[in-house]
């Protein structure tokens, strides 16, 4: 059954399903980002241990990069954390509106079913009624 909810469920859905896109995108470049900081960290790492074993491996000036790289990637993770979670926040706030018209919806469905049962038990108390008065002026 139609309701005049239904326009505002379809946009608020459809806002919902940006929203969630927008989560994935935003987790999957999170990710990303997470995987690239431990592949500099684990560089970082293996640099220092042949460097202690052999001085003239010793690279600051790589190593102040990768650092450099490091800080930037964990800023950049910082950035991506905040951005996701506000969009988790968006969703819930669009989650509970789009829960709200549904419920909207529903009451309304109910209440015009209601309508539909009230008017066919009136339709038939009034025939009841007729048949009953005929058979009283019958007799």
């Amino acid at each position: 059954m139609k309701t005049p909810y239904d326009a505002a469920l379809r946009v608020r859905q459809r806002e919902l399903d940006e929203v969630s896109s927008a989560i994935r995108t935003e987790a999957g470049a999170l990710g990303a980002v997470e995987q690239e900081r431990m592949r500099v960290a684990a560089a970082l790492v293996h640099e220092a241990d042949l460097a202690a074993t052999d001085l003239t491996l010793v690279s600051p000036g790589w190593q102040r990069r990768m650092r450099g790289e490091r800080q930037a990637l964990s800023a950049r993770e910082t950035q991506l954390q905040a951005r996701l979670d506000a969009l988790r926040e968006v969703a819930v706030d669009a989650y509970g509106v789009l829960r709200g018209i549904e419920n909207a919806a529903d009451d309304y469905r109910a209440e015009a079913l209601r309508d539909e049962a009230a008017a066919e038990q009136s339709a038939t108390d009034d025939i009841s009624a007729a048949a009953f008065l005929r058979t009283l002026r019958a007799r």
